[in-house]
């Protein structure tokens, strides 16, 4: 981090302070304003301009993610107006935020929308798009920019012979993208990749000469071709992310499929909505995912195909709340009905986000905690009436997924969970997304695996059971290699984990609910690169809530990842029945990234893993 302002491109009166993003002011005379702010170190930065004091009459925010905007309250403690996108209101204020007012909701859903600053109080959402305003001779005109995140703005601004563009993270160097995470607005398209296209095509039809992005430098002539390279990278990512098996056929279902009733598709085996059913010839049945309460509809069917079978154990694929909420009802029905109360089954990598769904920061979370009877270490061969199983770690749509191989009427079968789907549902796949934990080299282990076995049908989840094709897996086994070069391309450094995973530092659990006062907070940093570095990490906390030491410098060695754990201290009872958000500021490597990961503390009745 810079303690100066550089001139950009020779101009003298637009300059840059490098921040945890790049904060870029518009000087006349001692007067100026700001577009972003950082941490807001660059409000105290001045010396350089002869001692002069700067009037700064206020900010103007490209978009509010932490790394913009975690400064807003040093400049309003200032009296220093800040403007910030209309649709960005949610995002920021306290009443209308989904992470601070109901968290269990807010962990059910994909959010499409990543690192929201601390809660502040102040700040004018009064920009949108088609607006312009004028500042001391300057006109300035607003465009909106979608993609790095939803509500994302542009300002544009003729400074004597150039035209200047200060764009956010719309834009970062030619061909590569700033943390692409961010364009991930679903978990398993290309969609928020070609908003993110849409708004460079609309950048680059304003003919700037000057291009000033939100992190790294700023560029100078060449726009147009610039832009158009980023493009080009960005479509091919787009259409791979769309797609894991391009230019496969359709593939038929097993059976054909109707929400809200029992089919059979072998003898043994029916299926439910979102749910399998295995039944034994001893009188018991197996379930293999709970999507949610069976209602009285099912139980009649059930009478009907399986008699008087109970349900003695739930297999579970993964964590999402669509594959184990319809457990705990379960069991409390067994229970009034005096059965036998089911067990749950699960593989070692899902079994503890069942367990703690909360301490996981991945979209889709259950909102009730489930305890595991039975874990199960890769390849563990289990039995169950007379069925052999085996357990495989599959990493797919998320990295906590696995997949269940055994026989059954005589046909070898996987239940795959939300990893692989015919071609032309979904794509042929459940996504990939770094929220969820997404990377194309677990999709290329589990695609080997899934050949290695070679199923004769595929029991995907969502009414997705099909025959096995291995032409499919063979064409997924060339995407993965092409999406991790698409990956790679656009990758500032080249490196996908930095820049297409949200995990890279991260503090756990991402949910707590404190106990008598106290708590733990453990943060974690990954290094991909080839040499060691160094990591200073800061706890910012809110009011009430205290530690011992807040700043931990660490050495983590390549490929590894290193850990701090803090213990908390609530003090204050005004925390009680609160969401607090608690951050970690970061300098990695030397370049100091700002309050870069984020989990939440509440002192409250409602229940947490």
């Amino acid at each position: 981090m810079s303690s100066l302002y550089e001139p950009v491109a020779g101009l003298d009166n637009l300059f840059q302070f490098r921040d945890c993003c790049n904060v870029y002011m518009l000087k006349d005379g001692n007067h100026a304003i700001l577009f972003d702010l950082g941490s807001g170190t660059a409000l105290s930065s001045f010396k350089q301009f002869g001692g002069n004091y700067i009037d700064v009459h206020a900010v103007y925010y490209t978009h509010a993610h932490r790394d913009q905007c975690q400064g807003a309250p040093r400049a309003t403690s200032q009296g220093i107006t800040l403007h910030f996108p209309k649709e960005a209101r949610d995002f920021v204020t306290s009443p209308d935020r989904p992470d601070l007012n109901d968290i269990t909701e807010y962990r059910r859903s994909y959010p499409g929308r990543f690192e929201p600053p601390r809660p502040f109080v102040g700040g004018e959402f009064d920009m949108q798009g088609g607006d312009s305003f004028s500042w001391r001779g300057y006109n300035i005109e607003v465009i909106a920019v979608p993609g790095h995140i939803d509500h994302q703005l542009a300002f544009l601004i003729d400074i004597g012979d150039e035209r200047v563009c200060l764009c956010g993270d719309a834009f970062h160097a030619p061909g590569k993208m700033w943390e692409a995470y961010h364009l991930e607005t679903d978990h398993y398209t290309g969609a928020g990749v070609r908003s993110a296209m849409e708004s460079l095509r609309k950048i680059k039809q304003q003919r700037p000469t000057v291009l000033c992005p939100s992190h790294g430098d700023v560029l100078h002539g060449g726009c147009w071709d610039a832009i158009e390279e980023t493009i080009a990278g960005l479509r091919t990512l787009s259409e791979l992310k769309d797609s894991i098996c391009p230019g496969r056929p359709a593939g038929k279902r097993l059976v054909e499929c109707e929400s809200d009733t029992l089919i059979e598709i072998s003898p043994h085996l029916l299926m439910w909505n979102n749910t399998y059913f295995l039944l034994s010839e001893t009188g018991g049945a197996m379930m293999i995912d709970a999507q949610g309460p069976l209602p009285v509809a099912f139980h009649e069917h059930w009478a009907k195909k399986a008699g008087d079978r109970i349900i003695e154990a739930v297999l579970v694929t993964h964590p999402h709340c669509d594959h184990v909420e319809g457990i705990p009802p379960l069991q409390a029905w067994q229970r009034t009905q005096g059965h036998p109360v089911c067990q749950v089954w699960a593989h070692e990598r899902v079994a503890a986000c069942v367990e703690s769904p909360f301490q996981y920061r991945r979209p889709f979370m259950p909102i009730e905690p489930v305890a595991v009877d039975r874990r199960f270490t890769d390849r563990e061969r289990i039995s169950w009436q007379g069925y052999q199983f085996t357990a495989y770690d599959m990493p797919g749509q998320t990295d906590l997924h696995a997949a269940y191989a055994t026989t059954i009427d005589g046909h070898k079968v996987v239940f795959s969970g939300d990893n692989f789907f015919p071609p032309q549902k979904w794509g042929g796949m459940g996504g990939l997304s770094g929220y969820n934990g997404g990377h194309p080299d677990l999709w290329r282990g589990s695609i080997t695996r899934m050949m290695a076995i070679g199923p004769e049908w595929v029991l995907a989840s969502h009414m997705q059971p099909h025959p096995y094709r291995r032409e499919d897996y063979e064409a997924m086994l060339q995407w993965t290699g092409n999406m991790s070069a698409a990956m790679h391309s656009i990758s500032p450094d080249n490196g996908v984990v930095r820049h297409h995973n949200p995990h890279f530092i991260g503090l756990h659990p991402h949910a707590q609910r404190i106990v008598d006062g106290e708590g733990m907070i453990t943060a974690w940093v990954m290094n991909p690169y080839d040499n060691d570095v160094e990591v200073s990490l800061k706890l910012v906390l809110p009011g009430g809530i205290s530690v011992e030491t807040r700043e931990v410098t660490l050495t983590v060695p390549p490929d590894q990842g290193g850990e701090v754990v803090w213990g908390l201290s609530v003090s204050e009872a005004s925390q009680r029945g609160r969401t607090n958000m608690v951050t970690v500021d970061v300098t990695y490597d030397g370049v100091y990234l700002g309050e870069k990961a984020a989990c939440y503390v509440i002192e409250s009745e409602p229940t947490v893993g």
